[in-house]
């Protein structure tokens, strides 16, 4: 009489533990099994009844009185027991992770901070960046570190804070446990729990939908809380929002105006809209991040020094007198600061700040570098951009123009977001242009990793005979192109907006510790700079 199906799964597993327990099994077989215990559920389920059942054999046979044995039968007993267990766990936990290792985790370490699943759509662009999150890990290897761009998806807190920076520049600061689904750089849904959201001035629109959608215009601060699938509120601290509430056909049923410093909630199809004071104390919001001075060692100092710069801007107290910033290697080349009267360029502890303006503002050279391009050169700082947009970092440029009104560069370093040019969100871009006299051509680069908003970014930007190195906390993109030029002209350098003569693509951040060197750092000598500054100070 043939065996039951069942019968005969449970005699193919018991085969497979103990030809494993035995070390029968070829790399083939091994392979085989690997690829059955993943695929097939109801072979992996008796493969773990078997191992289940040896293990309370063993464990009978152990607590039972001790029978006198060969003493090299019982090792090997107790060998092949013991490497049948390991390898039958590590197939298990290799091979069934969602079956096995998902319960053993949260057991353990509890639920991940977050779970983050990608919408499958193909084309979509990343729509946003991770800028902040309360725990630096949490034990998932597949969730969202600071710095990660992401693109339209489900995104669920389990706990804790994570802020996002939308492409837009809408900050978005979500408190766990909450689901928020993520559209596109315009738009997203709360499915449940509380984010906090800051639109920057020139925000046109951005959409917060749920059980009532928040539309917001221009400069505003709210939180939006979803208690239910029907139920909530709207708490506006700063600017207006549209509270729009949608009937089950996606007809608007009513809209109200939430102006600052009151409250809209939700039930249902009733919305009421009452003054609040809000206690700054229960007050959770997506703030812009403050101002935190770089602070560098006199390790690094001399250690770029050493390297020998032509110049060194560190902006340290003292550094200014009258519109002039001294250059630590010679009398030569002091950075001169063309400011505007509203106060959005100033010096402070240790670094040069830069806020948006209608107004020129910008550092240049005191005098022209002759002959920069002849050889090759490298321009280095450290960077702190205050939120996701376009704007210019530092360009060298020729100081004869064609034309005064729109110059040109022979070298661009700048904040690229939302630019012209087909590149991933938050990145730096090296643009090496010549003849500089011209908008046509030149080498384009982009950095892989992210310029994340409110971290300090080293960014070093190199020309060689051989081509252009771009390195961005250390990562390094290298574009290869004959670049030997005998180019006797003189260059200047403007910091903070896209030349001297326009108020375009303006910097709003912070930068500090500016080297210009007639020669091209070496990728040991960047990664030291970089790793000199990051390290920990020597107590």
């Amino acid at each position: 009489m043939p065996s039951s199906p069942s019968t005969k799964l449970e005699q193919e597993a018991r085969l497979a533990f103990d030809l494993l327990s035995r070390s029968q099994l070829s790399p083939e077989q091994f392979a085989a099994l690997e690829e059955r215990l993943l695929k097939d559920a109801a072979f992996r389920q008796a493969y773990v009844e078997q191992a289940q059942l040896e293990t309370e054999l063993e464990h009978q046979l152990c607590s039972a009185p001790s029978i006198p044995l060969h003493a090299s039968r019982a090792g090997s007993r107790q060998w092949t027991f013991a490497m049948a267990t390991a390898l039958s766990v590590l197939l298990l936990i290799g091979l069934s992770s969602v079956v096995f290792i998902e319960p053993i985790r949260l057991a353990v370490f509890g639920s991940p901070m977050l779970d983050y699943t990608e919408s499958r759509l193909s084309g979509p662009r990343p729509v946003a960046i991770v800028i902040s999150k309360s725990e630096k890990s949490d034990g998932d290897s597949k969730t969202l570190l600071v710095g990660d761009r992401v693109k339209p998806g489900m995104l669920r807190l389990n706990r804790g804070q994570l802020q996002l920076e939308f492409v837009s520049g809408v900050r978005v600061l979500m408190t766990g446990p909450a689901e928020l689904h993520l559209i596109s750089e315009f738009e997203a849904t709360l499915v449940s729990g509380q984010a906090s959201i800051l639109t920057p001035p020139e925000t046109k629109h951005f959409y917060l939908n749920g059980p009532v959608s928040a539309i917001a215009n221009g400069s505003s601060e709210f939180v939006y809380r979803v208690e239910t699938q029907d139920s909530g509120s709207i708490d506006v601290y700063h600017g207006e929002v549209m509270a729009s509430m949608l009937g089950d056909n996606g007809d608007t049923l009513l809209n109200e105006l939430v102006t600052a410093d009151h409250t809209a909630v939700f039930q249902g199809t009733a919305l009421d809209v009452k003054t609040a004071a809000f206690a700054e104390s229960d007050r959770i919001s997506a703030m812009p991040i403050d101002d935190v001075a770089l602070y560098p060692s006199d390790k690094y100092a001399q250690i770029v020094k050493r390297d020998n710069p032509l110049v060194y801007w560190r902006f340290e107290e003292g550094d200014a007198q009258g519109d002039l910033i001294r250059n630590h290697m010679s009398d030569r080349y002091a950075g001169q600061l063309h400011l505007a009267d509203d106060g959005s360029m100033r010096m402070d502890r240790g670094t040069l700040h830069f806020q948006r303006s209608r107004k020129r503002r910008y550092l240049t050279l005191s005098e022209p570098i002759d002959g920069i391009n002849k050889g090759e050169f490298t321009l280095e700082f450290w960077v702190r951009v205050h939120r996701l947009h376009w704007g210019t970092f530092l360009g060298l440029l020729p100081t004869e123009q064609e034309d005064p009104t729109r110059e040109t560069h022979l070298c661009l370093l700048e904040y690229a977001n939302r630019t012209n040019l087909v590149h991933r969100p938050a990145t730096v871009r090296m643009l090496y242009r010549y003849p500089a006299k011209t908008y046509l051509g030149g080498l384009n680069s982009f950095s892989p990793n992210s310029c994340i908003p409110g971290l300090w970014t080293h960014v070093v930007a190199v020309k060689t005979d051989e081509g252009t190195h771009l390195y961005v906390n250390g990562q390094h993109k290298g574009i290869v192109d004959d670049l030997s030029f005998d180019d006797d002209s003189s260059y200047t350098v403007v910091v903070g907006q896209i030349d001297s003569a326009r108020p375009f693509r303006q910097f709003e951040g912070q930068i500090d510790e500016i080297a210009i060197y007639e020669k091209a750092l070496t990728a040991e000598q960047v990664k030291r700079h970089y790793e000199t500054m990051t390290s920990s100070p020597a107590t």
